[in-house]
């Protein structure tokens, strides 16, 4: 409850934000004037952008469980709705609970697919930010701001170093915990701990590090061909860079607490983040708008369906189970 309260406070500030400092009424003549093909090519990009993601998320599950892609895809559309229209990232619940019907696929596969994930994907976020902050074309008086985020980058390097360091360690210490025979429900640990570990590995494995990687970095080629293609789609001249950095922008607020669907929080960040380019605000929210639509109407729309006209189904109970699970 006090996530989905936080969530709802943040959107109010942003809300508020964007209403301040938005010139509201060129929004709509951008929007009106925007160039259909780019729109069209930049669905197609997100089309082919969660299609490499669901590829790198069936190498990082079991190999031997007879789990298809196919069915990853449709589960991952399902969890994208849910998150899109209901609180607290239910959809991420809901993935669990999906995923680990599949026949050999235990809670611990994929609690450490989703964080391999996430590691992954901030991996690639960063390098990226780093290739391209160079070339980006800012002003003076927004410099401050290039060098916190190089400084918090640097703190995030220290602090994976840090851990890597210590992961025999804390290998050695759950371990411990895991055989111990004071836990309650201990062979259940094991096992689930054994999942975990064994998920974890599949992003150093010699037979799928390269294709995990190569996926990896295909979906956010076509992340950053999205936001390219609609910035071209509304007239907004900045170089591929500028993109980049809206793809990185956005996605680190869409990790804060917000309302359903990022409403507000996704907005504020897509428009702050193209007004130090010389974009005029009111076109850098028509941005915000369209690119919000193009990353949330398809995957939802297709959720629904795989969700009504498929065989998949949520049981409540076990989504519960699962969330428990989780928050363990």
């Amino acid at each position: 409850m006090r996530r989905l309260l936080a969530g709802l406070l943040l959107t109010a500030v942003s809300s508020a934000l964007l209403i301040r400092v938005i010139d509201w009424s060129t929004t709509g003549t951008v929007l009106q004037a925007a160039d259909w093909k780019f729109i069209v090519l930049a669905v197609s990009c997100l089309v082919v952008s969660l299609a490499a993601k669901t590829a790198r998320w069936r190498l990082l599950l079991p190999s031997d469980a007879p789990v298809t892609t196919p069915r990853l895809y449709r589960i991952l559309h399902i969890s994208f709705l849910l998150n899109n229209v209901l609180p607290a990232r239910l959809g991420d619940v809901a993935r669990i609970a999906l995923t680990t019907k599949q026949p050999g696929v235990r809670l611990g596969h994929v609690i450490s697919s989703m964080l391999t994930e996430r590691v992954t994907d901030a991996i690639t976020l960063i390098a990226c930010f780093v290739l391209v902050s160079p070339f980006l074309p800012i002003p003076d008086d927004y410099l401050p701001w290039l060098h916190r985020a190089w400084i918090g980058i640097a703190m995030l390097v220290a602090l994976g170093v840090v851990s890597m360091s210590l992961r025999r360690q804390l290998g050695r210490i759950g371990g411990r915990l895991a055989s111990s025979r004071l836990l309650p429900g201990n062979r259940r640990l094991r096992e689930e701990a054994a999942s975990f570990r064994e998920g974890l590995r599949q992003l150093v494995s010699r037979q799928h590090v390269i294709r995990i990687w190569g996926w990896s970095g295909a979906a956010w080629l076509g992340a950053f061909a999205i936001n390219y293609l609609l910035m071209r789609a509304l007239h907004i001249e900045a170089p591929v860079a500028v993109a980049v950095l809206l793809t990185c922008t956005t996605n680190l607020a869409m990790l804060l607490p917000s309302s359903p669907g990022y409403v507000g929080v996704f907005h504020a960040a897509a428009t702050l983040s193209l007004i130090p380019f010389g974009v005029e605000s009111g076109q850098a929210l028509g941005f915000a708008i369209l690119a919000h639509l193009v990353n949330v109407l398809p995957v939802s729309i297709l959720g629904a369906a795989f969700l009504l006209l498929g065989r998949e189904s949520l049981n409540l109970r076990g989504s519960r189970a699962a969330q428990a699970a989780q928050a363990d």
